[in-house]
C-alpha cells in the first residue's frame, strides 16, 4: 500500500530496511524504524542518513567508527550510489527503479494521486469565511476563504470526513442596522445584493453618525470642535458619493434618523427584539440576511467554494436557549461576576494556572482578560453567543478548526478558556483557531461602517481582466480562460505564504507568468498537456508510455513527482497550504528547466521520447491534483 500511495514513504523505508540489514549483518540489533532518513544538500546526493544518530542506537562506537563501518556499505533496490561525507551516509537515487514505483502509482491513481489515507480518520468541521451578512464579502474574507477551502480539500485528501461551515452571524446591532436601512428604503435596490446591503449599512452608519458629531458639536470648543467639523465633512462626502449613485435613498435615511429623537436606542431595541424571536422583527431581519446572502453566494460559487453547512447563529445559539444554558453553567462554577450591570467570565483566573492553559491551548505569555458575557441592556455578546456554537460543532465532528483574523487570538483564547471551565478539558487539541494575518492594501485603509473597503468582487474583476490583458500580450493563450486565470492567480497569491504573515498585495506577484505564481504553475500545466496533446495527434497511446529508458536528465523529475503525496500528508496535517504551493512551483520550475534542455516529442530515438512522454504525463497529473488541492482550476490551453 505504501508503494502505490506513497513512494517517497516507500523509497524512505526501502533505504531504513537496506541500512538496518547492512547493521544487523555487522552484529548490531537495529531496527528500520531506528534508522532516521533525510533529504540530502543538493551536492551531496538525494537522502542521507546521519550517522550521529546511528552511534547512538549501536552502543559502543563512535560517530567516527559508525563512519568507517558505512564506508562498507553496498546499496541495493532504490539507491544506485552511497558515500561517506561529513558523517553522514549519502545515497543517490536510482531513477530507473524509481521511476517505475512512481509511474505505477500516478497511473493507477490517476485524479487521486497524492490520496493518502490517514491512520485514523477523523470527524472535522472547518468553519471559514463566516462574513457578517450586511455587506458584500472584502479582501481579507477572500484570503480566510480560499485558506479555509484548500484546508477542506488537504484534509479530505487524508480520508478524514470535512463538513464546510458557514456561521451565519445574524444577531447583533449591526444587523439591526441594515435591516432598519432596508425596511426605510423599501427593500431590494439596484446593483449585486449585498453590495446595495452593504450601501445601506455604510450609510445609516454615517448618518446616525454625523447627528451624534453635530449634537457634540454644540458644547465643543478649539481642536475638538475642529475635529468634530473635520469628521462631519468626511461623512458627509462620503454621503454625497453614495447618493449619487443612489438616487434618493439618501434622502429617504436621512428623514428617519432625523424624526427619530435616538437613533441607536431604537436599533438597540430592535436588536433586543431579534434576539427575545419576534415575528415582524425576525421577518424583516431575514429578508435583508437572505438578499445579501444571495449576493455572497454569487462571489463563493465564482470563486469555487462550496459549503456543506449554513449555521444560523440566531438558531443553534439564542433561540434554542443554548447561551442561557452556558451563562447559567459558568454562573453556577461560580466563574461570573456583574460589573456595571454587565456579566463578566473571569477568563483571567483560569488562565492563572499554567496546566489550564495548556489544556485550552493559550500561548505562554499570553495575556488573558475577563470577557463580558451579557450587556447591562440585557443583550449576549459574540463570543457569548459562539460558545454555545462552539458545544454545538463538538457534538458533530472530532476536531473543529475555526479560520479566524489573529485580531480574534483574544476572543478564541476566552472562549477555549470557558468551553474548559465548562467540562471540555482537551478544547485545546480539539478547537482550532486557524489565524491568518490582514491583507494589506497600500493606501487602504478599510472600515465597513464608513463604506471604504475592497471588495472581493473588485479584487476578482481586476485579477480576471489584468489577466485577459497578459494572455493577449503574451499570445499564450485564449482570453476565454482569464477567468480561470485571474482567480488561480488570487489563490495562489493567498496561499503560498504562511497564513500568520501579513500579505501586501501586489498585483505584479500575483501575476507574474515566469515564477512563483498561480498563472506559472498554470502555464507549466498547460506546457505538459500541450505535449501530451501532439503525442496524441501522432497516434501514440497512452498505454505506450513506459519509463523503461529515462536516464539522469530526467532523476530530479522522478524524485519531486514522488515527493507529492508526502508533500500533501505534510500540508494536510500540518495545516499548512503554502507547502503544497512551494512544491507545485518547484515542480513547475523543474520541468520548465527539462523542458528547454531536452527534447521530448523530438528525443533520439523511440524508447527515449516514450519515456520522456511518460515523466511528462507524470508532472502533467501532478500538478492538476496539486492545483485542485489548492482549488484552482487548470486550463486547457494558454
Amino acid at each position: 500500500m505504501s508503494s502505490l500511495y506513497n513512494p517517497h514513504e516507500f523509497l524512505v523505508d526501502n533505504v531504513k530496511r537496506q541500512v538496518a540489514e547492512f547493521l544487523v549483518s555487522k552484529g548490531f540489533a537495529v531496527e528500520p524504524a531506528q534508522v532516521e532518513v533525510r533529504k540530502a544538500p543538493k551536492t551531496f546526493g538525494d537522502l542521507a542518513v546521519p550517522l550521529f544518530t546511528i552511534s547512538k542506537v549501536v552502543k559502543g562506537l563512535s560517530v567516527e567508527e559508525v563512519s568507517t563501518l558505512f564506508g562498507g556499505f553496498k546499496p541495493s533496490g532504490l539507491v544506485k550510489s552511497s558515500k561517506v561525507e561529513n558523517n553522514f551516509l549519502n545515497l543517490v537515487v536510482d531513477e530507473k527503479r524509481y521511476a517505475e514505483v512512481v509511474y505505477s502509482s500516478v497511473v493507477r491513481l490517476g485524479d487521486n494521486y497524492g490520496f493518502v489515507p490517514a491512520e485514523t480518520r477523523e470527524r472535522i468541521i472547518v468553519e471559514h469565511v463566516s462574513a457578517n451578512p450586511i455587506h458584500p464579502l472584502h479582501v481579507g474574507h477572500l484570503r480566510n476563504g480560499v485558506l479555509g477551502d484548500s484546508l477542506v480539500r488537504l484534509l479530505r485528501a487524508r480520508g478524514h470526513e470535512v463538513k464546510a461551515h458557514f456561521y451565519v452571524d445574524d444577531v447583533g446591532l449591526q444587523v439591526a442596522y441594515a435591516a432598519k436601512a432596508f425596511s426605510i428604503v423599501g427593500g431590494e435596490g439596484q446593483g449585486k445584493k449585498d453590495h446595495f446591503v452593504g450601501t445601506l449599512y455604510t450609510a445609516i452608519n454615517l448618518l446616525i453618525e454625523v447627528k451624534k458629531l453635530r449634537e457634540k458639536a454644540k458644547s465643543a470648543s478649539g481642536d475638538e470642535l475642529a475635529e468634530i467639523n473635520s469628521k462631519v465633512s468626511e461623512y458627509l462626502w462620503r454621503l454625497g458619493e453614495l447618493s449619487e449613485k443612489f438616487p434618493g435613498l439618501i434622502e429617504k435615511l436621512l428623514e428617519w434618523v432625523e424624526k427619530t429623537e435616538d437613533p441607536e436606542a431604537e436599533l438597540r431595541r430592535l436588536n433586543r427584539m431579534y434576539e427575545e424571536g419576534d415575528p415582524s422583527t425576525v421577518k424583516l431581519t431575514r429578508r435583508v440576511l437572505d438578499y445579501c446572502l444571495e449576493g455572497i453566494r454569487e462571489t463563493l460559487d465564482r470563486l469555487g467554494i462550496s459549503f456543506d453547512s449554513w449555521d444560523w447563529e440566531s438558531e443553534l445559539t439564542v433561540w434554542s436557549g443554548a447561551t442561557s444554558d452556558v451563562i447559567d453553567k459558568l454562573r453556577g462554577l461560580g466563574l461570573v461576576e456583574r460589573r456595571d450591570g454587565a456579566l463578566v467570565f473571569r477568563a483571567d483566573l483560569l488562565a492563572e494556572s499554567e496546566d489550564v492553559r495548556r489544556a485550552a491551548g493559550i500561548p505562554p505569555g499570553f495575556t488573558v482578560t475577563p470577557m463580558t458575557l451579557v450587556r447591562s441592556d440585557g443583550t449576549t455578546l459574540y463570543t457569548t453567543r459562539d460558545i454555545a456554537y462552539s458545544i454545538w460543532k463538538l457534538s458533530r465532528a472530532d476536531r473543529v478548526i475555526n479560520v479566524i483574523a489573529v485580531q480574534q487570538t483574544l476572543a478564541q483564547a476566552q472562549l477555549r478558556l470557558a468551553l474548559y471551565a465548562l467540562g471540555y478539558r482537551d478544547v485545546g487539541r480539539r478547537l482550532i483557531h486557524y489565524s491568518y494575518e490582514m491583507v494589506n492594501l497600500p493606501g487602504t485603509r478599510m472600515s465597513s461602517r464608513r463604506g471604504v473597503y475592497v471588495s472581493a468582487d473588485e479584487v476578482i474583476e481586476e485579477a480576471v481582466a489584468r489577466a485577459k490583458e497578459e494572455i493577449a500580450k503574451r499570445g499564450v493563450g485564449d482570453v476565454g480562460d482569464a477567468e480561470k486565470v485571474g482567480i488561480g492567480a488570487l489563490k495562489f497569491f493567498f496561499l503560498s505564504q504562511t497564513p500568520g504573515k501579513v500579505l501586501t498585495f501586489d498585483w505584479k506577484r500575483v501575476l507574474d507568468f515566469e515564477q512563483n505564481s498561480g498563472p506559472f504553475v498554470q502555464y507549466s500545466y498547460v506546457r505538459a498537456l500541450g505535449i501530451l496533446r501532439k503525442a496524441s495527434e501522432e497516434h501514440i497511446r497512452p498505454d505506450e508510455l513506459n519509463v523503461g529508458d529515462v536516464g539522469e536528465e530526467e532523476h530530479p523529475l522522478i524524485l519531486l513527482v514522488g515527493e507529492f503525496p508526502n508533500v500533501v500528508k505534510e500540508a494536510a496535517d500540518n495545516l499548512r497550504p503554502d507547502l503544497l504551493a512551494s512544491y507545485l512551483n518547484t515542480l513547475a520550475t523543474e520541468f520548465n528547466r527539462y523542458y528547454d534542455s531536452y527534447p521530448v516529442l523530438r528525443a533520439p530515438t523511440t524508447s527515449k521520447k516514450y519515456s520522456r512522454l511518460a515523466v511528462v504525463k507524470m508532472v502533467e497529473q501532478t500538478l492538476k491534483n496539486g492545483m485542485k488541492l489548492l482549488g484552482i482550476e487548470a486550463p486547457q490551453r494558454m
